[in-house]
């Protein structure tokens, strides 16, 4: 009986790794077992993938790319597909229907359904590190039902899809518990263990009461505004800027215009700003083709003592022993 349920999830989930070919637009390769395999994306990262039951597909990703669109096309699919996606690090985007985008970041979880949330995807920090379970709800609802009776995914799934097409939970104690210790498996155990989280996680669904979210998605005129002020804030690392001016320019309002920045990219403005410029501070070093005091002045700080302690903290050490 048990290398009939193998043979089972290997041809059921056979499926679900041939959705790649619908959504992937970059070169990849697929290699490994029955239960193991390894989607390459070369220059962009790759998925580590475990086939946990018939229509269950664990995925951790491991990606960095500076547009979505190198990788990604999104084509509608036939499969009633559902998405758990959890944050590891980075920043993800999934459109919401036809005028909402919603962010999430480290620690957070989002429940969503394919075909409702993949008219746009976004990571505006350019990297993410995560995992995402696939689950064709048709496929798997009798296998999961054996070990969960009272919790029926195709349910779940309709009632999601009634609603608006996903819940975002935000990083809190429980989700860390069933989800982090996903990411430090022993090798001998890790098939059987992401066995047990996944059905704990479903578990935790089953008795969980989801809100809807009222005031966490953005409108894509939003979202424009603040790839837009991104720009502006990164074209001139010099220039003194007031976010009365940024406001005022984009026709918004200092506080919309403060949350719809955190949203996007997951910290205040001008701490986004610092952070960047350190980080750019630390390329130029790397490059060894300007002095502490030139690049000092490239990233906006009036004087190097300046700029020499802001490093440092960000850093943790002073750019003159970087530079070694």
């Amino acid at each position: 009986m048990f290398y009939i349920r193998v043979n089972i999830t290997k041809s059921m989930n056979e499926n679900l790794y041939g959705l790649f070919d619908d959504v992937f637009v970059t070169e990849f390769s697929i290699t490994g077992d029955d239960y193991k395999k390894i989607i390459d994306l070369g220059e962009y990262g790759k998925f580590e993938t475990y086939s946990l039951f018939p229509g269950v597909i664990l995925a951790f990703i491991d990606i960095n790319l500076k547009n979505h669109e190198e990788i990604y096309v999104e084509e509608k699919i036939s499969s009633r597909l559902l998405e758990i996606n959890h944050c590891l690090d980075g920043r993800y985007a999934y459109s919401v229907g036809d005028d909402k985008i919603i962010y999430f970041g480290m620690g957070d979880l989002c429940i969503s359904i394919y075909e409702l949330t993949k008219t746009y995807s976004d990571f505006p920090l350019g990297f993410y590190n995560g995992l995402e379970i696939f689950i064709d709800v048709d496929v798997a609802n009798g296998y999961v039902k054996q070990y969960i009776p009272d919790f029926d995914l195709i349910e779940f799934y309709e009632d999601l899809e009634k609603s608006q097409g996903y819940v975002l939970l935000r990083s809190n104690d429980r989700i860390d518990h069933i989800i982090g210790e996903l990411y430090n498996v022993d090798n001998r155990i890790k098939l059987s263990y992401y066995k047990l989280k996944c059905l704990e996680l479903l578990l935790f669904f089953s008795i969980t009461k989801f809100t809807v979210h009222e005031n966490i998605s953005l409108t894509p005129q939003q979202v424009k505004i603040v790839d837009s002020v991104k720009n502006e804030l990164i074209s001139d690392l010099e220039s003194k800027i007031t976010i009365d001016e940024i406001a005022s320019k984009h026709g918004i309002s200092k506080t919309t215009l403060k949350n719809c920045f955190k949203k996007v990219y997951g910290k205040p403005i001008f701490r986004w700003r610092k952070e960047y410029k350190l980080e750019y501070a630390c390329k130029l070093i790397e490059q060894e083709s300007y002095t502490l005091s030139e690049i000092s002045k490239m990233v906006g700080y009036s004087s190097p003592s300046k700029f020499t302690q802001a490093f440092k903290d960000y850093v943790g050490c002073t750019p003159s022993e970087y530079k070694k």
